[in-house]
């Protein structure tokens, strides 16, 4: 039996890209922040938005969103957000 041998990542090859779940807590147009929480722990992510960010949904804070991103040297970068719901109205 040969063991498989896995080839070096290239420069050329792009990671696939991750999802974040979780509740808006900051938006602007060049970035949107997104908190959760995981067994008791408190997570917060920051995603920085460009032209190429592809939004569905009226984002805005307090409304869920899932957050497709990909990972470069400058940092995580919002390829599509998905507004999950809208904030709870006050009756």
């Amino acid at each position: 039996m040969r063991a498989q041998e896995s080839a070096p990542p290239t420069p050329q090859q792009k990671k696939a890209d991750s999802f974040f779940s979780g509740t808006v807590t900051e938006n602007s147009a060049e970035q949107i922040s997104v908190a959760r929480s995981v067994s008791g722990k408190q997570e917060k992510r920051t995603f920085r938005i460009t032209p190429a960010t592809k939004i569905e949904g009226k984002l805005q804070t307090k409304v869920r969103v899932t957050v497709q991103y990909s990972v470069d040297e400058d940092g995580a970068t919002a390829t599509r957000i998905v507004v999950r719901s809208s904030p709870a109205k006050a009756k």
